[in-house]
């Protein structure tokens, strides 16, 4: 008995194409008869991994970069298509259609895995800060966008920030070196766990200034956790261990109580804040009237605080920087009782 033949991708079909522009948008696709024949030339190309389920697929890091191409040679309209059914303006959409067949026909071909924030804003949006959509960016080339912010860590701990596929950045001989360590972003989102020497607390910061001029005690590790951006600080601070403890620094006004309590969340740690005695001592100088609308120093909208520091800004309608009690030789007392 002779073997039946293997059946040609059919890209006339209706169902076939839908599916096609689908696997590259969600990267996925399921096994039918319709999409068999196609899921057999991808495998054979290795642009396909098989998932658990044994019908559905997806696409390899091979098979991104190099799947629209074969669209491009069987269904040359395939990103009008797929544009077709999304809610955007006619002028939007072929805007953003002659900036696409633009930067394709000027595009290298070794595409980077990472790109910056602002450059893909700029190439596919217009302008860096243009928001290109979810369903836009469904039909890009799928690459990994960074802030390009950098992880800023101090201390004397020689933790090991283990990588997939990639040696480890070991924190002592850098902070031997230099005043902290400063890790890019796009490394930060490729460590997987951490290892080695272990903090006796953590101490997360809200101001760069402050963080950086901190006189601090040996085996205690500063992260600095900007506001606009506790993203690396969380990442990192999830992967110590529960029993190193967590204690935030910030400054006293609603976002600086907001950053600890959004750090504890995403961590699953307790809410802990740092709170020196002595800070009191230092309203009348250096506590600043609360104003509406202002990213620091917005009135305070949150009920009265058990706190006696914290009740009294409230109550007087005022807020006060971290950076205040710097220099006083109290606060390495107040940080060695804390990790006593």
């Amino acid at each position: 008995m002779s073997e039946q033949p293997e059946l040609a991708v059919d890209w006339q079909s209706q169902i076939l194409r839908d599916a096609a522009i689908g696997l590259f948008k969600t990267e996925r696709i399921r096994r039918d008869v319709y999409t068999s024949p196609l899921i057999r030339e991808l495998l054979e190309l290795e642009w396909l991994s098989q998932v658990d389920d044994e019908d559905i697929y997806t696409l390899t890091s091979k098979g991104r970069h190099q799947y629209p191409k074969l669209l491009d040679q069987n269904l040359p309209q395939w990103q009008e298509l797929a544009l077709s059914g999304m809610n955007m303006q006619d002028e939007e959409r072929d805007a953003f259609m002659r900036r696409l067949e633009f930067i394709r026909a000027n595009t290298r071909f070794d595409l980077p895995v990472w790109i910056n924030q602002k450059s893909f804003n700029t190439l596919y949006g217009g302008d860096e800060n243009a928001q290109v959509s979810d369903d836009l960016q469904a039909l890009l080339p799928k690459y990994r966008i960074s802030e390009d912010a950098v992880l800023r860590i101090r201390g004397t701990t020689d933790m090991h920030l283990m990588r997939k596929m990639l040696k480890p950045i070991r924190l002592g001989p850098i902070l031997q070196l230099m005043s902290h360590a400063a890790i890019p972003e796009r490394d930060v989102m490729e460590l997987t766990e951490v290892d080695g020497e272990q903090p006796y607390m953590v101490m997360t910061v809200e101001n760069l200034s402050v963080f950086s001029d901190m006189d601090i005690p040996d085996h205690l590790m500063l992260i600095w956790a900007p506001l606009n951006y506790p993203d690396l600080a969380i990442k990192v601070l999830k992967m110590i261990p529960q029993y190193v403890p967590h204690i935030h620094f910030g400054d006293l006004d609603p976002s600086g109580l907001a950053l600890a309590e959004h750090i504890a969340e995403e961590s699953g740690r307790p809410v802990r804040r740092f709170l020196p005695e002595f800070w009191q001592e230092y309203m009348n100088e250096y506590a600043k009237p609360c104003v509406d609308g202002s990213v620091k120093g917005s009135r305070w909208q949150l009920a009265i605080s058990s706190n006696a520091l914290i009740r009294k800004l409230m109550l007087r309608k005022e807020w006060m920087p971290q950076s205040a009690i710097l220099l006083d030789p109290r606060l390495r007392h107040e940080l060695l009782s804390l990790m006593n």
